[in-house]
């Protein structure tokens, strides 16, 4: 995901990293305890951290309520580096200069928030997020979202509903899903997306029909499956097939075999270009 380079944050970054740093505090890891209380956040704050963009690790429902109270007016950007433990992200409503957010690993939320007051928020990405992963229909509450991501585990591919939770959304130009699996696969919320440039996602999530009836349809989308192949996803191979169950390929023993592959693309997006 392209993100702006001001937010990156660096190893020696340790102004942008907020964490329970006194080892008196430390019940385990510490870049992943869910302890982190008032105190602690005080504590770290003191200690000089970035007003703008933070990366936050192991913070509970508590101390997340009493961060944005007292500190998060300021920020642009906040990560949540395995924050499992937090079960409502609503606080996040009211800070209106957030530009991006980054969820990853939370086993509790089951909805993200109300995004109507966030107008300067273009970009969220959700990862290893299961129940957040699953419906996220808040999304439409935001009036100027750009960019969105998520993605599964890398051990498994999350479920979402469908892609109806991104129709509507009028500013929509990002759409990236990595390791998801819809369980209904149905296209027709793209013609709710209206702004909609890049939709990205695993070359095995849709089938190659559904890819090329993608392309047909949608021919000023780009996204690195809208194609009949892609080196991006091809792993150990040279370059993978779009589409579910296809085959990754070697080059250029297997170039036959990907000249039949292309040109059973190309024909049914002919096919769906010339279908009502």
């Amino acid at each position: 995901m392209v993100r702006k380079e001001e937010f990156f944050i660096h190893v020696n970054d340790t102004p942008k990293r907020l964490f329970i740093s006194r080892p008196e505090s430390i019940k385990g890891d510490a870049l992943s305890p869910c302890c982190m209380t008032p105190d602690d956040v005080d504590f770290e704050m003191s200690t000089g951290k970035n007003t703008e963009i933070l990366e936050i690790y192991g913070m509970n429902q508590e101390s997340l309520e009493y961060f944005v109270h007292h500190y998060g007016k300021s920020y642009r950007y906040l990560s949540f580096f395995k924050c499992q433990l937090i079960k409502d992200f609503s606080p996040l409503e009211d800070l209106g200069n957030l530009e991006e957010v980054s969820l990853y690993w939370n086993i509790r939320a089951d909805k993200l928030w109300n995004f109507s007051k966030n107008l300067s928020l273009k970009t969220i990405s959700v990862s290893d997020a299961k129940k957040l992963t699953l419906k996220p229909d808040l999304l439409k509450t935001s009036s100027v979202m750009e960019t969105v991501f998520f993605s599964g585990s890398i051990f498994d591919n999350y479920p979402m509903e469908s892609l109806e939770c991104f129709a509507e959304m009028p500013m929509l130009k990002h759409l990236w899903l990595n390791n998801i699996r819809l369980n209904n696969k149905s296209l027709d919320a793209l013609k709710a997306m209206p702004k909609l440039e890049r939709f990205d996602f695993d070359a095995g999530m849709l089938t190659t029909e559904e890819i090329a009836w993608i392309v047909a349809k949608y021919p000023e989308l780009s996204g690195k499956c809208l194609c009949a192949y892609n080196k991006e996803d091809a792993m150990l191979n040279d370059v993978r097939v779009c589409g579910f169950r296809k085959p990754g390929l070697d080059l250029p023993q297997h170039q036959k075999r990907l000249d039949k592959y292309i040109a059973q693309f190309n024909a049914l997006v002919e096919q769906y270009k010339n279908e009502e």
